[in-house]
């Protein structure tokens, strides 16, 4: 039996260039987010950044979404503001906030733990600050 292989070849350069591999699939993220929730079930779950409609496959636009375990599913909450974007080109991430505390921090190592038991992902993690001084901020972001 002949095995073959199928390809797919873009004639026009900029359908090429508009073309953006999803880095991951919403059934796997929402179980990464599950396994370290209940790793650290006494932290809020933090919310989702989506800068482009294709980084998760299941989830066609962008946006900040919150993780709804009760009804299985992402809501979209508001647009990517400014604060949340990234100059390195980071397309997914996760948004943790919170007072400065070990908890917090526990909570984002349970998360990084969870990414990383999918072997060909990364955690670069990236801390903001807000104008209050109680409050840190964390995104971790999901990469190849």
């Amino acid at each position: 039996m002949e095995i073959a292989y199928p390809f797919k070849i873009y004639k026009n350069i900029h359908e090429e260039m508009n073309i953006k591999k999803s880095l991951i699939h919403i059934n796997t993220l929402a179980q990464i987010c599950f396994r370290a929730s209940t790793q650290a079930p006494d932290y809020s779950l933090p919310h989702l950044i989506l800068l482009d409609e294709h980084v998760v496959e299941g989830v066609n636009q962008p946006g900040v979404f919150e993780i709804n375990f009760a009804n299985n599913c992402l809501r979209r909450r508001g647009e990517v503001r400014s604060f949340h974007s990234n100059e390195k080109g980071y397309r997914l991430g996760i948004f943790h906030e919170g007072d400065i505390s070990d908890a917090l921090h526990s909570n984002i190592k349970q998360y990084e733990k969870a990414i990383l038991l999918h072997g060909e992902l990364k955690v670069m993690p990236q801390r903001k600050g807000l104008h209050s001084s109680t409050k840190d901020v964390i995104i971790q972001w999901i990469t190849f």
